[in-house]
């Protein structure tokens, strides 16, 4: 079980990728596909098909500081999937006050 500030964290982090241009989507987690398939919504403030915890990974280290962030996006089609990745890289690393070599961002796909 996360605890609160690494999920505050998480929805931080989340939140600050999906604010940046041609970022369609996080990578729907398995959690927010079954309850989509359910028919069921997400608890509220929660965006449907956005389950943060498994698209946005966090690792601390040793002192309970950020050491690295893995974040998987859905591209919208027609952008640069490199220039995105970056930005989302920029806007991760802000939020969660790492350093920009220590995000790494997965294109899982481009709608």
């Amino acid at each position: 079980m996360k605890s609160q500030r690494a999920e505050a964290l998480t929805r931080a982090v989340a939140e600050a990728v999906l604010a940046v241009p041609d970022v369609a989507c996080l990578r729907p987690g398995l959690r927010s596909l079954l309850l989509r398939t359910a028919g069921k919504r997400l608890p509220a403030g929660r965006d449907p098909g956005d389950d943060p915890g498994a698209a946005v990974r966090i690792t601390y280290d040793s002192l309970g500081s950020v050491a690295g962030l893995q974040i998987d996006v859905v591209v919208r089609a027609g952008q640069q999937a490199a220039r995105t990745a970056g930005a989302v890289r920029a806007a991760a690393a802000q939020a969660a006050a790492a350093p920009p070599g220590a995000v790494k961002v997965t294109v899982t796909g481009i709608v």
